[in-house]
């Protein structure tokens, strides 16, 4: 059943009654300014027959002072925490995106620090995680995938090996390889930089024992020495073609007896 107001004797209208209504929103969290109104507004609308000791007031007045003093020390740790940031590479998330970049320099606009990323300049708060060399040594450093390469004597071709030298300021210049612990002559190896592909020439594989693996190890001159061993395999397969045998070396004993011999004619 429908009910309506009735004011001064006369049925109020009920949108006009919806219509005046305000939408009221609350936080769960209670910063300075609120506590200090709340409390002034409790000292205004106390009872007068009744009101508050001073010792109230005094605790309630301890207590915003503590709630001040937090809010200043958490504002000033943020603020530290942000200037050790300079030098280092975070995340930082903007406009829903992340951002990876190292920190140039932090600046403080009010109560505010700001860190600046080529160029651009984002809240500390924003920042998601600040990135340690390990982390990204093993990201932009040195680094291939777990492979098998084949070599066939029987079809006996160069092997191709996908390897990346790394980027930016972890990347290597040069890279040694070994096969089985032996180490290869840079003359049998080629590096395509572009489509990030090694190649070693058949002529260095030739002599491998044929039914077999070995391990191809890589150590590359970049500043942590970056070195990766178990991740490439070679097999080795086909008919092993004989090795020719060396000529005898002549007897020094008959040489000997033969001169003897001319002399003695």
């Amino acid at each position: 059943m429908d009910t309506a107001a009735v004011n001064n004797g006369k049925v109020a209208d009920n949108d006009a009654i919806s219509s005046t209504k305000t939408s009221i929103k609350g936080s769960s969290n209670l910063g300075k300014d609120a506590f200090l109104q709340l409390l002034v507004a409790q000292m205004k609308y106390q009872d007068p027959l009744e009101p508050s000791s001073d010792t109230e007031w005094i605790a309630q007045l301890a207590q915003f002072s503590s709630l001040e003093e937090m809010q200043n020390m958490s504002s000033t740790l943020s603020n530290t925490q942000a200037f050790t940031m300079v030098g280092k590479t975070v995340n930082v998330v903007s406009d829903g995106k992340t951002i990876e970049g190292v920190v140039d320099s932090v600046s403080l606009k009010g109560s505010t620090a700001y860190v600046s990323i080529n160029g651009n300049s984002y809240k500390a708060s924003d920042v998601t995680a600040v990135l340690g060399e390990t982390y990204l040594q093993n990201k932009y450093g040195p680094r291939t995938e777990k492979q098998d390469v084949t070599f066939d004597y029987d079809d006996p071709k160069d092997i191709k090996i996908s390897l990346s030298m790394g980027d930016g300021n972890y990347a290597a210049s040069g890279v040694y390889v070994a096969i089985n612990g032996k180490l290869i002559d840079g003359s049998n190896m080629e590096y395509d930089e572009k489509n990030g592909i090694l190649t070693i020439k058949k002529e260095a594989i030739s002599g491998l024992g044929t039914n077999q693996k070995y391990d191809i190890a890589f150590i590359f001159d970049d500043s942590a020495s970056t070195t990766i061993s178990g991740k490439v395999t070679l097999s080795v397969k086909g008919t092993q073609p004989e090795t020719p045998e060396e000529p005898e070396a002549p007897d020094e004993t008959d040489k000997t007896e033969e001169t003897e011999t001319k002399d003695e004619v």
